[in-house]
Formats: structure tokens, C-alpha cells, sequence
């Protein structure tokens, strides 16, 4: 515990560059594949320790920012997922589960490939799922059958650079009651503080940024919606399908289309059975939909419609750029997957290592 608090303590100090960091380290992750042997594993371990560690820090900046009553105010969705991991214990460890999974499935998938072989990586594959679909259906459950939003985790929504503003606010001169010692702020002090040089703030600005929205005003069990009758079958569905489609493509083999219709099918009948069942949808509600909706053009990374149509395709475009200028730099094994990644096409590109970092390998089935 004293180590742990000795780093709360520095990270804290040195709050300000902590996004910084984590950022230039998770772009190691995207320069490691084909560099050296075993480079993708040691990429995928790097970026799910990163990941892990991210989650830890936004816990510590969070606790941190409690104790700043001028914090930058807590998001819509971070209120309704504390609200309802605070409720329920079975809610808090499911999405912790869940969120913990979601970084370090890869990298067991691929440890079991390493060691095992295919035929063992996809039965753990099946296995992983299955756990994330009862998961999920936890959740789905404690909430009161709510509309499952994604990530499971709270976000950082507080910029770290923040705290130490406040601690350098909190040492300014304010009017402090005789009677209750509670330090009031001024109203220059009350206005967001965003590192340029300090200035007397109007009251117009000051007003503005104490106005409430209708967001602002929900409790967050009013923020989503339960579901009935189809919307419910729809939420259902969506559970379902990543664990569907790996159990199809067990059966059926990864060179099926079988697979990747069924995936498809439920994935669009999830979509418009949500569509039918909301007459009007929250805020959070639609921007999930609007993400699920999204999703839906990954079915051309998934599968065999990447195996038969997309990678060809792709293929065909990195030999034509190979002898090309500076288009040639895209089209190396060791960083076609940085390429792809600026496009977002590696999400779903499978094991094809000189096209997509060894992190998103398994996801294209998901």
C-alpha cells in the first residue's frame, strides 16, 4: 500500500502529462509488428498492460477530482455507469470483467495459438465469448434491462491537466464562513480554468458556465430507458451475435459464408427491432444506436467477404504502391498495419500479419 500511495502521489503531480504519455507508448504498439521475433506478442502485451494501467489512472484521477468542488463537470454517461456499479455489486464486477477482458483477450488468444495451436485458440475463443455473452447479460439484467451502452468502464472525461489548475485555485484568497469554515470560491475561480493567463471574468461568463441542461437535470436512471417487448428482443440479439458467429464459424469453417450471413442477419434484425421498439430515444441511447449502426461496416473486414473480396482488393493496392514514392513507405510488411489503422480498416482484418497489429486480430468476429 505505501508503494501504491507514493505513485498516486506522483502521478498526481505530474497529472498534467499523463495522457501525453500513455498516448506516445500506445503508438510503440503500431511500430513493433515484424520488427523483430515474437514482436507481435510483446506489442499486444504492451498495449494491454497500457490499457490496464489507463484504467487504474482514471480511477486515481477520478477519486482526485472528487475532492475539487470547481472539477469539470462528470459526464452523462460516467454518471450513469457509476450510478448503477454503485447500486449493484454484480453490475460493478461484471463491467469490470468485461472491461478487463476487452483489453487482454488478444493477447491470451494469442499466448493459446503460440502454445496450443489454432484448433485450441478458436475453443478458447468460443469459450471467452460465451463468458462475455452471460457478462453482459448480467448486466443487461442489473440495469433493469436498459439498453447495454459501450464501454462497460467509466471515461476519463476529466482532463488531467485540470487538477493541477485546482490546486493552484484552491491556494487563492476567497471568502471563507466564520461558522462553517467552507471556503467560497470567486466567481473568476468559478469559471473553467483553461491554462491561458488569468482575467476577471464577466458575469455573463460566469453564468454560463453554471447553466443547466436537460441532461444535466435527469437522474441518471432516467438517462436509458427499459426496454419492452421488441426493443428487448433486439438488445438480445446483440448480446448474442459475436458468440453466434463464433460458434458458426467452428461449425462451418472460416472460408463459409454461412458464418458471415448469420452474423449479418442478426446484427441488422438487432438494429431494426431497436429502431422499431424506441419512439424516441435518449442521448445516450442514441448515440449507442448510432455506434452499433457503425459497426455495420466492419462486415466488410469480417470473414469471407475479407477473405474472397476486401483483402484482394487490398492486396492489389499495397504491390501497386510497393515501387511507388512515398506511397511505397505504406506498403511494407513491417508497417502496412499503421497504414491500415489510419484508415480504421484494421479493426476486423484477421491474421494477416503484415496488414493489421496483432491487437485487432480476433476482433473482426466480434
Amino acid at each position: 500500500m505505501e508503494y501504491l500511495n507514493l505513485y498516486e502521489g506522483f502521478l498526481l503531480k505530474n497529472a498534467s502529462q499523463i495522457t501525453s504519455i500513455e498516448t506516445s507508448l500506445r503508438t510503440l504498439t503500431y511500430i513493433l509488428p515484424g520488427r523483430f521475433q515474437d514482436a507481435e506478442l510483446a506489442s499486444q502485451a504492451l498495449y494491454a498492460a497500457l490499457n490496464l494501467i489507463g484504467l487504474y489512472h482514471n480511477h486515481i484521477i477520478r477519486k482526485a477530482a472528487q475532492e475539487h468542488p470547481a472539477a469539470v463537470e462528470e459526464s452523462a454517461f460516467n454518471k450513469y455507469i457509476h450510478f448503477w456499479s454503485s447500486r449493484s455489486k454484480l453490475n460493478a464486477t461484471a463491467s469490470n470483467l468485461l472491461s478487463v477482458m476487452s483489453y487482454t483477450q488478444v493477447l491470451v488468444e494469442m499466448a493459446v495459438l503460440k502454445k496450443l495451436g489454432k484448433k485450441k485458440q478458436w475453443e478458447c475463443i468460443a469459450y471467452l465469448e460465451g463468458l462475455k455473452v452471460l457478462l453482459r447479460l448480467f448486466l443487461y439484467q442489473s440495469t433493469e434491462q436498459r439498453m447495454t451502452l459501450s464501454p462497460t468502464h467509466l471515461q476519463r472525461d476529466i482532463d488531467p491537466q485540470t487538477l493541477t489548475n485546482e490546486s493552484a485555485l484552491a491556494k487563492e484568497e476567497g471568502w471563507v464562513g466564520k461558522r462553517t469554515g467552507i471556503r467560497v470560491q470567486k466567481m473568476a475561480d468559478c469559471v473553467q480554468f483553461t491554462g491561458e493567463p488569468k482575467r476577471h471574468a464577466d458575469v455573463t461568463d460566469f453564468l454560463l458556465s453554471r447553466r443547466l441542461t436537460a441532461e444535466m437535470l435527469r437522474k441518471p436512471d432516467q438517462m436509458v430507458v427499459i426496454q419492452k417487448n421488441i426493443s428487448k428482443l433486439g438488445e438480445l440479439l446483440y448480446i448474442l451475435r459475436p458468440f453466434l458467429y463464433v460458434l458458426a464459424l467452428l461449425k462451418y469453417g472460416r472460408r463459409s459464408w454461412k458464418p458471415w450471413l448469420v452474423s449479418l442477419m442478426v446484427e441488422l434484425l438487432s438494429n431494426a427491432a431497436l429502431k422499431k421498439g424506441y419512439m424516441k430515444m435518449m442521448p445516450l441511447e442514441k448515440q449507442e444506436y448510432e455506434r452499433r449502426l457503425k459497426l455495420l461496416f466492419f462486415n466488410l473486414m469480417r470473414g469471407v467477404f475479407y477473405l474472397r473480396i476486401t483483402r484482394p482488393r487490398l492486396e492489389r493496392f499495397c504491390n501497386k504502391t510497393e515501387d511507388k514514392p512515398i506511397l511505397s513507405m505504406v506498403s511494407t510488411s513491417q508497417i502496412r498495419s499503421s497504414f491500415l489503422f489510419f484508415f480504421g480498416l484494421f479493426l476486423f482484418i484477421g491474421n494477416q500479419k503484415c496488414y493489421s497489429p496483432p491487437k485487432y486480430k480476433s476482433l473482426f468476429y466480434y
